[in-house]
């Protein structure tokens, strides 16, 4: 008798029964839960990577300098010339350029240094080769050497009699700003440095933005 009931007692009751799937489903369901924030962490980390990741490709997106790109519309720089043995000279260009009906682009300049009045002059430049340019400039002395390597623009050109000047620009990643630095050389030998940080008052559209045959 004391094993009939024995075994008896071992049998589960209803409400034994329903409490045992209660904390079963509890348990799974606290289970989903995690593994629902799990996949909502991962969904958002995953979305982050690729927001990083397509930051970092636009940032090193290569900048191609063409004439319309850094110099289209208005634009204007501040900057010093520097002589040997001479105190720096502060000076203040307004530009304006704009692509020219023949396939040229045409720069416009006023420069004014300090205590000076204002001087003009202008560039045209015409492509001539995969990133190459002819160029000339209304108080050079000669033609001037155009060439670009992804955003630095090259110019080389003769000033006066044997003095020459090489101009390195490189056009910022938002297309707004440009630095300028230049060197001045007389017979080979450098004489003065140009400064100078170009501002992009209104970007020129892409379209405007003439197609890059070596492309």
């Amino acid at each position: 008798m004391d094993r009939a009931i024995s075994k008896r007692s071992v049998i589960p009751t209803p409400n034994a029964i329903s409490d045992r799937f209660a904390a079963t489903m509890r348990v799974r369901s606290e289970q989903v839960s995690r593994v629902k924030s799990i996949l909502k962490w991962l969904r958002f980390a995953l979305l982050t990577a690729a927001m990083v990741a397509c930051s970092l490709a636009t940032a090193q997106t290569p900048v191609e300098f063409t004439p319309s790109a850094g110099f289209g519309g208005e634009s204007t720089g501040l900057g010093t010339l520097k002589f040997v043995f001479r105190a720096p000279r502060a000076f203040q260009v307004t530009s304006h350029g704009a692509e020219q009906g023949d396939g040229t682009f045409r720069l416009d300049q006023t420069i004014t240094f300090a205590g000076e009045p204002p001087q003009s002059r202008f560039w045209i430049m015409t492509r001539t080769a995969p990133h190459r340019y002819a160029a000339t400039l209304s108080d050079a002395a000669g033609p001037v050497e155009a060439t670009v390597s992804g955003s630095r623009l090259s110019l080389r050109y003769r000033v006066k009699g044997p003095v020459y000047m090489h101009q390195e620009l490189v056009l910022s990643a938002d297309g707004r700003t440009i630095d300028n630095v230049g060197v001045v050389r007389l017979l080979g030998v450098p004489i003065g440095r140009l400064q100078e940080t170009i501002t992009r008052k209104a970007p020129a559209v892409a379209s405007d933005d003439p197609a890059d045959p070596g492309r």
